[in-house]
């Protein structure tokens, strides 16, 4: 019966779905928000009176990407709603790299918060290389030790040179691989007629990430390489999470039964999904179509 009374949202060619169909986001994102500003300004009041240490001034950075996160899925909500933008279908493959690219650029930005608020931007001054050497002496034990005041460890002892090497060389290797998988996706999100816009944003973001990231070495952490590099790191979290807020994996698609005593049959396609108005209990879905 509900399919007889709901009408099927369409699908356009172009992947993207009608402004109607998004829903505006539930009140609980602007109050989860707030909540979320209150505890970034407690972090922050910690960060001064625990006198900089690594661990809080870390946490004060994620709930800074966080911040921006929630935001950004809000305003890419209510752009759809208002009929600004509209959802792109994509295949379960792009999904899961857009996933994969936002979570590994998350951790980039977690190491790199763990070199800033280490000063071991300039442990290595040499690229490709490290002092010289493709493996410098490296301490990860005591580089990684997340609970200890800033520059010493738990016991009071200074940390050693090989510690802030080794915090600066993870940072550096983990960043070939998000270079990587960025430039992947950017070359599917390319393919992609209704992301291709924010495919040529995230590939711009890589190219000033790779680059203010390397003056940020040779040329010995200057302030505006420093800053473009931060504000990179923002702007490309916020361009992976507004690529997965504006786009849905393809659902799929079924065949329903006409209703008995008709004399021609005349199937009609659903997308099920959140939204599409098609229940997995209902009757008269019969079999999924080629």
């Amino acid at each position: 019966r509900r399919l007889q009374h709901r009408p099927a949202r369409a699908v356009s060619a172009t992947g993207g779905t009608p402004s109607e169909d998004a829903e505006p986001p539930s009140p609980w994102w602007p109050l989860v928000t707030l909540v979320w500003v209150c505890l970034q300004g407690a972090f922050g009041a910690l960060t001064v009176t625990m006198k900089l240490f690594p661990a809080i001034v870390v946490m004060h950075l994620v709930g800074a990407v966080v911040l921006l996160a929630l935001l950004c899925v809000q305003a890419a909500r209510y752009a759809m709603v208002l009929g600004q933008r509209s959802q792109a279908v994509v295949s379960a493959g792009l999904r899961r790299l857009i996933l994969l690219a936002a979570a590994m650029v998350s951790m980039q930005v977690l190491l790199g918060g763990w070199v800033s608020t280490n000063y071991a931007v300039l442990a290595c001054t040499t690229f490709p290389t490290c002092q010289g050497s493709w493996w410098p002496p490296m301490d990860f034990s005591q580089g990684f030790e997340i609970w200890r005041p800033l520059g010493r460890l738990a016991d009071g002892r200074y940390l050693d040179f090989a510690a802030l090497t080794a915090i600066h060389y993870v940072h550096r290797l983990f960043a070939y691989a998000v270079f990587a998988v960025l430039i992947l996706l950017v070359v599917r999100l390319w393919c992609h007629p209704s992301l291709r816009k924010i495919g040529k944003t995230i590939g711009l973001l890589t190219l000033l990430q790779a680059l203010t990231g390397l003056a940020n070495v040779v040329l010995n952490w200057p302030l505006f390489a420093a800053v473009l590099h931060t504000g990179g790191a923002a702007a490309l979290i916020v361009a992976l999470v507004w690529a997965l807020s504006v786009s849905r994996k393809q659902g799929r698609t079924y065949v329903v039964r006409s209703p008995a005593g008709s004399s021609s049959p005349r199937p009609q396609a659903l997308r099920s999904g959140r939204g599409s108005g098609l229940a997995a209990s209902d009757a008269r879905i019969v079999q999924k179509a080629s």
